[in-house]
């Protein structure tokens, strides 16, 4: 079924925050060449940063750029934030300055511990256009990088205020508990309700922290004591898990969070656990006003839900979406958190039990999803997770008709060209007018168009694994198979972050070191 799209709510041309706002949703609603499928085949790379045969930044860009008012911001493996000009790919400014030391943490297993990880929000702070982004920083607490909030002017670069110590490294020892190794890493700031919210996970569960919320004021950094979220036991016992490793979601009076796992072998489950969860927090102070647990403790083999949720506006009221990293895709009403529908289908219902043949491990459904109306896509484990594997949709994109009947749940999959197949092979996608963009582990940026907006290649079966000749006859459904608009190449380096789409133009960034602007 193709569905008639409602227009977005989200009109200005900015890509403020990650997942563009607070939603998350991901789609821009402003029209622009981007959501032209005629002018899309023409997207070419028109700057990089740094420029064209400069050597890249040390360090890789895993965080997404961030754009508003004529300006690009990016924090990198480096430890710096850098500001471009968006129309030319001029640096700016960069925080720190050249010559000081870059904000890096002592541990560093592996690229969510790295410098700035997580992408940069653009707000207000006393009426100064302000960019907020996390880090590790080495001139406070115990000197080995303990993350905090910074907030910058983000037409100068100069500091508004500095947040106290949010995450806590207070040791370096592998397996210690006895020291905290707790990291912001890919937990992107969230600003709502006059706060700035950030999830803590931990470096390389070795050993897996506490996951925890931390808020604090907008105005002056300061940590609200108000506002108290921890994902086990309480927040001051050393029961551990449920590490915050995705940005948060803030809706009407509500902010969603995802949760990671808690099992740890040989010991008790703790209590209470909410591990493994897609809760909605109150946001004055961090109570829980439900909690959705799929994957129950006894069944968890490390499948952290590490997607950030996605609140969509559609045609049959507001719905909270995300995947966990099992390759499940799960949509609930958001009042009151009831489920509405999982995909694929479970076996079982939910929660999931022992004997339902189900697999919940350390897979790597680990992007989040965009929205588009009543449509979300997202990667998903599809109908054939079960049967052959839990790998087969990491390079695959699914589109969901959240809205409509079970029959008619997909709209269509596509299999990414350029993604080779692996752990990491896409990065977050994003949309506008219908038109997907998403990057590859190899390095190419690719446009996908909705069936609504362009002719489908083709179709296939909704289950990958049988042939189009016989997928009626067995009893599966045929789904388009959209078209690819455009392929561009760009160095060769894992896209990880998402692309922004601001002002016609499309900034994407490499683990290589390197920020390119598009644009048809």
């Amino acid at each position: 079924m193709i569905a008639i799209m409602l227009p977005s709510l989200s009109c200005p041309s900015t890509w403020k925050s990650f997942r563009k706002e607070p939603a998350r949703g991901a789609s821009q609603g402003k029209s622009s060449p981007l959501s032209d499928p005629a002018k899309v085949p023409m997207l070419a790379v028109k700057w990089e940063f740094p420029a064209t045969g400069a050597t890249a930044l040390g360090g890789g860009f895993r965080a997404s750029p961030v754009v508003a008012n004529g300006r690009v911001f990016i924090g990198n493996g480096n430890g710096r934030l850098y500001a471009l000009d968006a129309n030319t790919g001029a640096l700016l400014w960069q925080y720190p300055a050249a010559g000081s030391p870059g904000l890096t943490s002592t541990y560093t297993c592996n690229p969510s511990s790295l410098g700035i990880a997580s992408s940069a929000v653009i707000t207000s702070v006393g009426g100064t256009e302000a960019v907020i982004f996390a880090a590790p920083d080495r001139s406070i607490g115990t000197g080995l990088g303990e993350g905090r909030l910074f907030a910058l002017n983000a037409s100068t670069g100069a500091e508004i205020w500095k947040s106290p110590v949010i995450a806590r490294l207070t040791g370096t020892s592998s397996g210690s508990t006895t020291q905290y190794h707790e990291q912001i890493g890919y937990s992107s700031p969230l600003v709502f309700n006059d706060h700035v919210y950030v999830g803590i996970g931990d470096h390389c569960d070795s050993p897996i922290q506490k996951g925890r919320v931390a808020a604090v004021l907008l105005a002056s950094g300061a940590i609200d004591a108000a506002f108290s979220y921890c994902s086990t036991g309480t927040c001051a016992d050393s029961t551990r898990g449920g590490g915050v490793w995705s940005p948060i979601a803030g809706w009407a009076n509500a902010v969603f969070v995802t949760t990671g796992n808690t099992r740890r072998w040989g010991e008790p489950e703790p209590s209470p656990n909410n591990g493994l969860s897609l809760l909605r927090l109150n946001p004055s102070n961090g109570t829980i006003v439900w909690k959705y647990q799929p994957v129950p403790w006894d069944r968890d083999e490390d499948p952290d839900w590490s997607a950030p949720p996605t609140v969509m506006s559609t045609s049959c009221g507001m719905r909270v979406v995300s995947t966990q990293k099992d390759g499940w895709t799960h949509a609930l009403e958001p009042v009151m958190g009831s489920r509405q529908w999982s995909y694929p289908p479970p076996p079982a219902g939910i929660p999931f039990t022992p004997t339902d043949g189900t697999v919940h491990g350390d897979s790597r459904y680990m992007r989040g999803g965009a929205a588009w109306g009543d449509v979300y896509i997202a990667m998903n484990g599809g109908r054939n997770l079960i049967a052959t594997g839990v790998s087969g949709g990491y390079r695959r994109l699914h589109a969901f008709n959240v809205c409509a009947a079970a029959s008619d749940r997909v709209r269509w999959i596509v299999d990414v060209p350029g993604a080779t197949g692996g752990a990491y092979s896409l990065g977050h996608p994003t949309v506008t007018g219908g038109i997907v963009y998403v990057g590859t582990n190899s390095g190419q940026l690719i446009a996908i168009a909705d069936p609504s907006k362009y002719p489908p290649a083709g179709w296939r079966c909704v289950n990958p694994d049988v042939a189009t000749s016989n997928c009626v006859a067995s009893g599966y459904t045929l789904v388009p198979d959209p078209a690819v608009l455009a392929n561009v190449m760009l160095n060769g380096s894992m896209v990880y972050n998402e692309p922004a789409l601001a002002d016609g133009k499309l900034f994407v960034a490499t683990g290589a070191g390197k920020v390119y602007m598009l644009s048809p």
